[in-house]
């Protein structure tokens, strides 16, 4: 086996996996709003619009909604339970260019501009029980969203992602390229809807729902528009109450974003982009088996880096550390989530995924193992210690990449998973007595791939571990980068490994 064909896996993921705060009550900041009308026929006859508008201001006297459902109550103006309408000003209106027809839930075809699909709902006195809501200007693909509206009376959510940002749409003549699509196949009446991040943000408003043709097949999709265009909307119609409500309104981007923007939280972990793998220059010298003496040491390790239980802590950019347990038991990880109150979550085999960026698993006995099995050329001696080195090609098998994902390719930044043989460049340093002190490797995935490289770099130490008879030799940090198509900056992580305790079956620990 090879030092990455299991021990390290790259695994970039584009999916946030947090859910929505408890602490967010959907119904406080969404409304259903109505326009009920009686016709002149025999029998009467009821006709009823409904729909979900947003809470804009802080008292809930304004709520915007979608300019179509306002459409189909016609000359009148739609309207909030228990309280009066004063006024709607809409976005759009009867002389916009570039319309489309479109086919409404009531079975009528509108006809309107999509990109200028906003109506705002003035209401004579506060809707009750209503307050306005957070906002956030900030999305990017693979974020993990809420959308939260009106159902036969009822506040229902659906749970989704954003799987594109500004993608060009387009609908017979009319052009929406400021948007949000979504994973999501909203059901007929969602429009005004919010969409909400994991924050509790609202972060735009449902208009429009679908299918979008793809490869595979025909796509379920939601299309939102964004806050941006909801909050500039009203500072066009109502500069005053605009100017009270929104701030620091973002230019609109001029191009779809093509991958997802990390959002880095406040920490105190230094900033480290620089490329982890060294100029690395040895002294050649005649050392007779070198590489098998590397192999056997490394097999030797292998065996004892197993029944251990660690504290692992793995940071994203700058975000704050997620920590969990580490049992490595015969050769099987287990993890626990450390949670903030120190108590330990169920377990779970599989590595822990996280929210965004650059993630790695490493599996302590397998890395030694696969440099055990490996073929290696002996570089040389630098000071106190060896280089040994090994350049695979994809034909070689020797170094394999995995790559999750979401979404579709036709939404900038959506990708599908991928996995296989990479070219990739390996280097371990090691002391005279052949114990690796770091092992380095840079991988080159394929035109398919999102990452262009990854490097990583595992530096290991001798541990003393209550009841181990010697110190042990384990890992105690990495670091890793990637170069990400279509981003200057580079990616990094990083992993810590402290604690380390002797497994025991019975074993209960608290960090």
């Amino acid at each position: 086996m090879s030092t990455v064909k299991t021990s390290f896996k790259a695994l970039l993921t584009l999916l946030l996996l947090h859910d929505l705060s408890s602490a967010t009550n959907l119904g406080d900041h969404v409304v259903y709003l109505q326009h009920t009308s009686v016709s002149l026929s025999l029998p009467p006859r009821t006709r009823q619009i409904s729909g979900s508008g947003i809470c804009i201001n802080i008292n809930c006297s304004v709520v915007v909604t979608a300019y179509h459902t306002q459409m189909m109550a016609g000359k009148r103006n739609l309207g909030a339970v228990s309280v009066r309408t004063k006024k709607v000003l809409s976005l759009a209106n009867s002389s916009d260019t570039n319309k489309a027809e479109i086919p409404a839930s009531t079975g009528e075809t509108l006809s309107y501009n999509l990109a200028n699909d906003v109506s705002f709902v003035y209401t004579t006195k506060p809707v009750p029980h209503k307050s306005g809501a957070r906002y956030s200007y900030k999305t990017f693909v693979g974020e993990t969203i809420t959308i939260a509206g009106y159902e036969n009376h009822k506040v229902e959510s659906q749970k989704g992602h954003i799987i594109g940002l500004n993608v060009p749409i387009s609908l017979g003549s009319a052009h929406l390229n400021e948007n949000l699509v979504l994973d999501i196949h909203s059901k007929p009446g969602a429009s005004g809807s919010a969409v909400i991040d994991g924050q509790g943000n609202v972060i735009g408003m449902v208009t429009l729902s679908g299918h979008i043709k793809t490869a595979t097949g025909d796509l379920p999709v939601t299309v939102a528009l964004p806050l941006r265009t909801v909050a500039k909307a009203l500072v066009l119609l109502d500069p005053d109450m605009g100017s009270m409500v929104f701030s620091n309104i973002p230019e609109e981007e001029s191009t779809p974003a093509q991958m997802p923007a990390v959002l880095y939280q406040e920490s105190d972990v230094p900033v480290d982009t620089s490329p982890i793998i060294e100029a690395l220059s040895a002294v050649p010298a005649a050392l007779p088996d070198a590489v098998g003496k590397l192999q056997a040491r490394a097999e030797a390790t292998s065996a004892l880096t197993v029944n251990f239980i660690a504290k692992q802590c793995l940071v994203q950019g700058t975000s704050k550390p997620v920590c969990h347990e580490l049992s490595i038991n015969d050769g099987e990880q287990t993890f626990r989530k450390i949670e903030k109150d120190g108590k330990l979550g169920p377990a779970q085999k599989d590595f822990p995924k996280q929210q965004y960026g650059v993630w790695m698993e490493s599996d302590w006995a397998d890395t030694f193992g696969e440099i055990a099995d490996n073929p290696w050329v002996f570089q040389g001696v630098m000071g106190d210690r060896y280089l040994f080195a090994a350049q695979a090609t994809v034909a070689d098998d020797r170094c394999r990449y995995r790559e999750y994902s979401i979404g579709t390719p036709l939404f900038g930044g959506g990708h599908p998973e991928w996995k296989g043989p990479v070219a990739c460049f390996e280097e371990v340093l090691t002391d005279k007595a052949f114990n690796v002190q770091v092992a380095f490797v840079e991988m080159y995935p394929g035109d398919d791939c999102v990452a262009q490289f990854i490097q990583t770099a595992i530096y290991y130490d001798w541990i003393k571990i209550e009841g181990a008879t010697a110190p042990v030799l384990m890992p105690v940090k990495e670091r890793i980068i990637a170069k990400l198509q279509g981003q200057k900056n580079l990616r990094y992580a990083s992993v810590s490994w402290t604690g380390y305790k002797r497994f025991s079956a019975f074993h209960k620990i608290h960090f």
